[in-house]
């Protein structure tokens, strides 16, 4: 299978679940991992799987995924999308009152699944999001494995 991961990442949180992303994938696949910046000249003509993940930044993907996404060429028959992003653990959202603002505004994968599902791609797998402790990290323990098994359940 040829599976595209394109992601963006501010602290470096969101690079590292990338990174552990395509390395699960690659043993058994053709993997290409880039950051946001490089995939606006990347063909995807040829992928299958589209991976797609960035921080949440208040409540949505960073602009520079948000405008990627929106521009992408419609799908080919075979392609299909799984999304993720990094977001900060619901208990380390202080003062508690402004969990309920979180919940309520969301997070960028569920957005960036719209936007995807509105151009026509089909997602497989379930969103994800791995968390991180405070606003720059680093992810909280586990994560990176978690993500690793996110991947080879989307395959």
């Amino acid at each position: 299978m040829n599976i595209t991961v394109i992601y963006d990442s501010i602290y470096g949180n969101t690079a590292r679940v990338a990174s552990a992303i395509a390395a699960a994938l690659e043993p058994d696949n053709s993997v290409r991992l880039m950051p946001v910046q490089q995939a606006r000249q990347a063909d995807l003509g040829t992928t299958n799987l589209l991976i797609v993940g960035s921080p949440t930044r208040g409540f949505r993907p960073t602009p520079q995924i948000s405008d990627l996404l929106a521009g992408l060429a419609p799908p080919s028959a075979a392609a299909e999308v799984a999304v993720f992003d990094t977001r900060l653990a619901p208990a380390a959202v202080r003062p508690g009152a402004l969990r309920w603002v979180v919940e309520v505004g969301g997070y960028a994968a569920s957005r960036m699944d719209e936007i995807l599902h509105r151009r026509g791609y089909v997602r497989r797998g379930e969103i994800a999001g791995f968390l991180v402790d405070g606003m720059k990290g680093p992810l909280k323990p586990g994560e990176v494995e978690r993500a690793a098994e996110w991947a080879r359940s989307l395959v």
